[in-house]
């Protein structure tokens, strides 16, 4: 008598503990899948020319490039609720046309050989800033010096995701 009691005792504990386990599963699963497919992501592709670019200056003296772009995406809600992405595409082998897209803040280093000789290794931070309706890309030295004028087209992508 006393195993019955011991096995009906321990299957109704492993039923009331599988049962209360497997309720939490199933409403993380769906408060995920809620969160995946209630958002709406929009994409823009800018095409920068070099003479798009306009030079800025700093509070402290330090001088940048930047370009702003329109982004009516980028609403009151983006600004409150939402997020905002952008990507640079960037070419690392000339040669064999080789490309890839990079999440910004991107910093490239490169580098050149001085008037002594010596080669100096120096970074250049490209990021972007945004408000409602617009966006801000900008080329920053890491040196403090000035950046080299762009020569060449900058294609960036804008991602803008709305929580709904």
């Amino acid at each position: 008598m006393k195993q019955i009691r011991n096995f009906i005792g321990c299957t109704i504990a492993a039923t009331l503990l599988f049962v209360a386990t497997g309720c939490e599963n199933e409403y993380i699963t769906k408060e995920y899948y809620t969160n995946v497919y209630g958002s709406q992501v929009s994409t823009n592709e800018y095409v920068i020319n070099p003479r798009d670019w306009q030079e800025g200056q700093y509070d402290d003296g330090r001088k940048y490039l930047y370009v702003a772009c329109e982004n009516r995406d980028i609403t009151d809600k983006i600004m409150q609720n939402g997020a905002v992405l952008a990507y640079m595409w960037f070419t690392y082998d000339v040669e064999s046309n080789s490309s890839s897209w990079n999440l910004l803040p991107y910093v490239y280093p490169y580098s050149y050989t001085n008037d002594k000789g010596e080669v100096v290794y120096v970074g250049e931070n490209f990021r972007f800033e945004y408000e409602k309706g617009s966006v801000v890309f900008i080329v920053e030295d890491l040196d403090g010096c000035v950046p080299d004028k762009m020569v060449a087209e900058s294609i960036f992508k804008v991602v803008v995701i709305e929580n709904m």
